[in-house]
Protein backbone atom coordinates (compact mmCIF):
# COMPACT_ATOMS: atom_id res chain seq x y z
CA UNK A 1 0.00 0.00 0.00
CA UNK A 2 2.52 2.26 0.79
CA UNK A 3 4.66 1.59 -2.28
CA UNK A 4 1.63 1.69 -4.17
CA UNK A 5 1.19 6.17 -2.72
CA UNK A 6 4.61 6.46 -3.40
CA UNK A 7 4.80 5.14 -7.20
CA UNK A 8 1.98 7.73 -7.06
CA UNK A 9 3.56 10.45 -5.92
CA UNK A 10 6.64 9.74 -8.32
CA UNK A 11 3.95 9.51 -11.01
CA UNK A 12 2.36 12.66 -10.23
CA UNK A 13 5.96 14.58 -10.61
CA UNK A 14 7.29 13.11 -14.23
CA UNK A 15 4.07 13.67 -15.66
CA UNK A 16 3.84 17.45 -14.37
CA UNK A 17 4.32 20.26 -17.33
CA UNK A 18 6.10 22.01 -14.94
CA UNK A 19 8.54 19.42 -13.36
CA UNK A 20 12.08 19.98 -15.38
CA UNK A 21 13.72 17.61 -13.30
CA UNK A 22 13.44 15.45 -10.24
CA UNK A 23 16.62 14.50 -8.10
CA UNK A 24 15.44 11.84 -5.49
CA UNK A 25 17.70 12.39 -2.04
CA UNK A 26 16.29 9.74 0.45
CA UNK A 27 13.85 7.11 0.23
CA UNK A 28 12.56 4.37 2.11
CA UNK A 29 9.91 1.91 2.34
CA UNK A 30 8.72 -0.92 4.69
CA UNK A 31 5.53 -2.40 4.95
CA UNK A 32 3.90 0.04 7.19
CA UNK A 33 5.88 3.30 6.34
CA UNK A 34 7.36 5.35 3.45
CA UNK A 35 9.53 8.64 3.27
CA UNK A 36 10.14 10.47 -0.13
CA UNK A 37 12.66 13.44 -0.25
CA UNK A 38 13.03 14.85 -3.55
CA UNK A 39 14.55 18.09 -4.99
CA UNK A 40 12.50 19.08 -7.95
CA UNK A 41 13.36 21.78 -10.69
CA UNK A 42 10.61 23.49 -12.60
CA UNK A 43 10.53 25.01 -15.64
CA UNK A 44 11.06 28.19 -14.84
CA UNK A 45 14.21 27.04 -13.03
CA UNK A 46 12.71 27.41 -9.50
CA UNK A 47 13.41 24.69 -7.16
CA UNK A 48 10.44 23.06 -5.17
CA UNK A 49 12.01 20.78 -2.06
CA UNK A 50 9.51 18.12 -1.15
CA UNK A 51 9.26 16.05 1.81
CA UNK A 52 6.54 13.35 3.23
CA UNK A 53 6.84 10.73 5.85
CA UNK A 54 3.49 8.08 6.32
CA UNK A 55 2.20 5.61 7.48
CA UNK A 56 -0.58 2.92 6.64
CA UNK A 57 -2.55 1.26 8.96
CA UNK A 58 -6.29 -0.50 7.85
CA UNK A 59 -5.82 0.24 4.27
CA UNK A 60 -5.55 3.87 4.79
CA UNK A 61 -2.68 6.34 4.15
CA UNK A 62 -1.72 9.00 7.34
CA UNK A 63 0.72 11.52 5.91
CA UNK A 64 2.32 12.34 9.25
CA UNK A 65 5.13 15.20 8.12
CA UNK A 66 5.02 16.77 5.13
CA UNK A 67 6.79 19.98 3.67
CA UNK A 68 6.82 21.93 0.32
CA UNK A 69 9.83 24.53 0.40
CA UNK A 70 9.67 26.67 -3.31
CA UNK A 71 12.46 28.63 -4.01
CA UNK A 72 14.03 30.27 -6.75
CA UNK A 73 17.91 31.70 -5.75
CA UNK A 74 18.43 30.93 -2.50
CA UNK A 75 15.15 33.00 -1.46
CA UNK A 76 11.70 31.05 -0.12
CA UNK A 77 8.97 31.98 -2.16
CA UNK A 78 6.74 29.88 0.04
CA UNK A 79 7.10 26.69 2.49
CA UNK A 80 3.75 24.38 3.36
CA UNK A 81 4.48 21.96 5.88
CA UNK A 82 2.18 20.73 9.31
CA UNK A 83 4.95 21.02 11.82
CA UNK A 84 3.41 21.02 14.86
CA UNK A 85 5.07 24.66 15.72
CA UNK A 86 2.90 26.95 15.11
CA UNK A 87 -0.53 26.56 17.61
CA UNK A 88 -1.62 30.26 17.15
CA UNK A 89 -2.74 29.46 13.32
CA UNK A 90 -6.39 28.44 13.29
CA UNK A 91 -5.11 26.06 10.69
CA UNK A 92 -2.99 24.02 13.34
CA UNK A 93 -0.91 22.02 12.61
CA UNK A 94 -0.93 22.50 8.90
CA UNK A 95 0.83 26.06 7.82
CA UNK A 96 2.32 28.19 5.53
CA UNK A 97 5.33 30.88 5.54
CA UNK A 98 5.83 33.52 3.03
CA UNK A 99 9.03 35.43 4.12
CA UNK A 100 8.78 36.10 7.99
CA UNK A 101 4.88 35.63 8.24
CA UNK A 102 3.40 32.24 9.12
CA UNK A 103 0.10 31.80 7.42
CA UNK A 104 -2.87 29.67 7.87
CA UNK A 105 -3.36 26.70 5.03
CA UNK A 106 -5.30 23.88 3.90
CA UNK A 107 -3.70 20.41 4.32
CA UNK A 108 -1.88 20.62 1.89
CA UNK A 109 -0.99 17.40 -1.03
CA UNK A 110 1.64 17.15 -3.45
CA UNK A 111 -1.25 17.41 -6.34
CA UNK A 112 -2.54 21.02 -4.69
CA UNK A 113 1.50 22.66 -3.96
CA UNK A 114 1.96 21.74 -8.04
CA UNK A 115 -1.93 23.44 -8.74
CA UNK A 116 -0.73 26.16 -6.65
CA UNK A 117 2.89 27.13 -8.27
CA UNK A 118 1.41 26.41 -11.91
CA UNK A 119 -1.11 28.97 -11.40
CA UNK A 120 1.53 31.68 -9.98
CA UNK A 121 3.44 30.54 -12.61
CA UNK A 122 0.71 31.38 -15.03
CA UNK A 123 0.49 27.84 -16.73
CA UNK A 124 -2.92 26.36 -15.86
CA UNK A 125 -4.62 25.99 -18.76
Amino acid sequence: MIEDYLAELKALLTTSRIVKDIEIIDEFITSVSGFLDCKITLIDDSTLFFTEYSTSSKDKIFRDKYSFHWQKWDKMIIRWDNAPHHKEVSTFPYHMHKGEKVFKSDEMTLEKVLEVIEKEMGQEE
